[in-house]
């Protein structure tokens, strides 16, 4: 079997078992014992972990030249941390397990994006390939939201958790199989050491280059409306009698919908580039956090939000994935996809920080206005990435003229 198959089997398994404990993680803590404020401070404890632990395992997988033992260690983290979550009998043991698992979660995340974009530096759609294989991955989580929440409201939400266990030790299994070939070359050495006898003397423009601050910054908030809203949705939703079965219903099918939009975003950003797609998916989420400020209360036109959110949820994942991705070599691209990963655990540190604290201070209505002008400002910084991308382009035709 490929590593691109395989890739892509251990993605559907994750995005499963995310599937399931993302409606049910701020629901559990909340059964423990834990205010709102309380779950803010735990959920940003784990995204600080992740946000420090993203670049390290990313350089450090650089360094190493090999990225599979990383990818394992990371899964097998994560079926550890779920089955110590699953037997939590307080928020404090609960708090813990979670921050083991943002260990897991930042080598998952950053190692699995250095992979594929190794495995497609020659390939020219590497959009439409990474929007096919995260949008299996939203298909996943689709099924993991649906059945996650019916499993909670039949066996309660500890014995769910335990589904978790499984999906990511098979995925661990699967990780298994995976062939590096030959030792990724070795970074760029650090400016100031001596090289070697025959060392080049510069890195190329993609090696030597960090992400685009614009970039960065539209990601960052994009990722703070994010996380700051879908942190707190299950129990926004819980104020309108939503059980956990409709929940996990309107949850998956958004992701249904991101799985359709993520493969065709990927195709149309192979074609306009990735700004404009940024910029569709920032806007996108936007819109839908002003409607779920308005029409909550509305089950069917909280069918219509759902249907938006997906649309920029989808057009905003493939067009970052990729950008990031495509963003260097196989020498530093472990680096790369760690400082991505740094800057959306930064936008959802704040994010999720925010979230629970302004629930708990001014409501729901202010969380989500809040939530709709972050996400905005990420369309203005894409848009500025955007002017910068075709500035560049210009410029090298008319140095090529």
């Amino acid at each position: 079997m490929t590593n691109l198959r395989l890739l892509t089997i251990i993605s559907v398994l994750c995005f499963v078992a995310t599937g399931i404990n993302s409606i049910l993680i701020s629901l559990y803590l909340q059964s423990l014992g834990a205010s709102f404020s309380e779950i803010a401070i735990i959920q940003s404890s784990v995204v600080v972990t992740m946000l420090v632990a993203s670049y390290a395992w990313g350089r450090f997988s650089d360094r190493l030249g090999r990225r599979k033992p990383i990818l394992i260690g990371g899964l097998a983290i994560l079926s550890i941390a779920y089955f110590l979550l699953s037997q939590a009998p307080t928020s404090y043991w609960a708090w813990a397990a979670r921050l083991f698992e943002g260990m897991g979660s930042a080598a998952y995340a950053t190692i699995s994006l250095a992979m594929m974009g190794d495995l497609l530096e020659k390939e020219k759609q590497r959009g439409r390939s990474i929007g096919i294989w995260r949008g299996l991955g939203s298909l996943a989580f689709a099924v993991g939201s649906i059945t996650g929440g019916w499993f909670a409201d039949q066996i309660t939400i500890a014995p769910t958790l335990l589904l978790c266990v499984g999906l990511y030790a098979a995925a661990a299994c699967c990780a298994l199989f995976l062939r590096e070939g030959s030792r990724l070359p070795a970074a760029p050495p650090v400016a100031g050491r001596p090289q070697p006898a025959g060392a080049t003397a510069a890195a190329t423009p993609a090696t030597r280059s960090m992400l685009p601050i614009a970039f960065m910054g539209g990601v960052f908030f994009w990722i703070c409306a994010h996380s700051a809203s879908a942190s707190m949705w299950p129990n926004y939703m819980a104020t309108f009698g939503y059980g956990k079965t409709a929940s996990g219903f309107l949850w998956g099918m958004a992701a249904i919908i991101e799985m359709v939009v993520m493969h065709r975003a990927g195709i149309l950003s192979d074609r306009w580039g990735r700004p404009p797609l940024l910029i569709t998916g920032a806007l996108g989420i936007s819109l839908t956090n002003f409607g779920y400020l308005t029409m909550a209360q509305y089950f069917p036109a909280l069918l219509g939000v759902q249907v938006m959110r997906g649309i920029g949820f989808g057009s905003y994942t493939t067009a970052a994935m990729t950008f990031a991705a495509e963003h260097g070599d196989q020498r530093t691209r472990g680096s790369k996809s760690g400082l991505y990963n740094t800057t959306t655990s930064a936008g959802g540190l704040l994010g999720t920080f925010l979230a629970g604290n302004l629930v708990q201070l001014f409501g729901f209505g202010t969380l989500y206005g809040v939530c709709s002008a972050l996400a905005f400002t990420s369309a203005i910084c894409f848009w500025l990435l955007r002017r910068r991308t075709a500035r560049t382009i210009s410029a090298t035709s008319s140095t090529a003229v």
